[in-house]
């Protein structure tokens, strides 16, 4: 299954309106970055978003999302995939997204300048 185009927008959305967050085309999809700091790219089916522990955990109890799997078919760290083919999944994406955004957002704020060599 693919994304319908009016989730896809809907998402978009919610995530552009978002402070200090610029799209980037990366591996043949479009990512998401906060300061620098990629939290979100689409796949075919619905978004991937680099979550928290607990709540990349809570969604998968849920039946919400699943560990995000790389080409070897290993779990990819902290990257979660939740399906967004049907509008009743939206919630869930919404609900990823914020949290996605505040976890790489709010590290990427905490992240100490590098010292510049003299």
């Amino acid at each position: 299954m693919t994304v319908r185009a009016e989730l896809r927008e809907q998402v978009e959305a919610e995530i552009m309106r978002r402070g200090e967050v610029t799209p980037r085309d990366m591996m043949g999809t479009t990512a998401y970055m906060v300061r620098g700091r990629m939290f979100a790219f689409w796949v075919a089916d619905g978004l991937v978003l680099k979550l928290p522990a607990r709540t990349r955990q809570e969604l998968i109890d849920r039946k919400a999302g699943a560990l995000f799997q790389g080409p070897q078919g290993r779990g990819f760290g902290e990257w979660t995939r939740l399906d967004l083919s049907k509008k009743k999944e939206l919630p869930a994406v919404l609900e990823g997204v914020k949290s996605a955004y505040d976890y790489v957002g709010g590290s990427a704020a905490k992240r100490k300048p590098k010292k510049k060599r003299r």
